[in-house]
């Protein structure tokens, strides 16, 4: 039986470009070795262009899972935070985040901008960490190791 992806937010609005319809053409591009393929590797739409809703050639790359599960949102979790924060009961903001599995605390401010930009910090740190270490294993290519390299890490994610 099909898995029904309509319940997952991030697949909404998403769109196959023209080319990849053809099951041959995407078999010929999945192939390729520059393309990055390792068994196990996910299918990332939204890496090399922060955002994107189309599979294509030009948008999509294989990543090990532990590289696409640093872009996790959950946005339901967090209510009205920025990503990597949450309420505290006292009024108080926590910043936290995931690091190699492990939920690290990073702290409690006055305001939830406060704690977001210690969030973003350490966040787009551990990236790039994440990063040069697949990257030096070659685990990656370079086309994913440069956009991981300069990503940002937004308030509105």
């Amino acid at each position: 039986m099909a898995k029904d992806y309509t319940k997952y937010n991030w697949y909404k609005d998403c769109l196959v470009c023209d080319e990849w319809i053809y099951f041959s053409n995407f078999k010929e591009w999945f192939d390729d070795p520059q393309n990055g393929y390792v068994d196990g590797y996910c299918l990332d739409k939204d890496i090399l262009f922060k955002g994107n809703k189309i599979y294509s050639p030009c948008t999509c790359c294989f990543v090990p899972p532990e590289i696409n599960t640093l872009f996790v949102k959950r946005k339901a979790l967090r209510g009205e935070c920025p990503i990597g924060v949450t309420k505290k009961y006292n009024g108080k903001y926590v910043a936290q985040m995931q690091k190699y599995g492990k939920l690290q605390n990073l702290g409690t401010y006055l305001t939830k901008d406060d704690a977001f930009y210690v969030y973003k910090k350490a966040k787009e740190e551990h990236i790039k960490e994440v990063a040069q270490k697949y990257f030096d294993e070659g685990k990656i290519t370079k086309r994913v190791y440069d956009a991981l390299m300069k990503y940002e890490v937004e308030i509105t994610d």
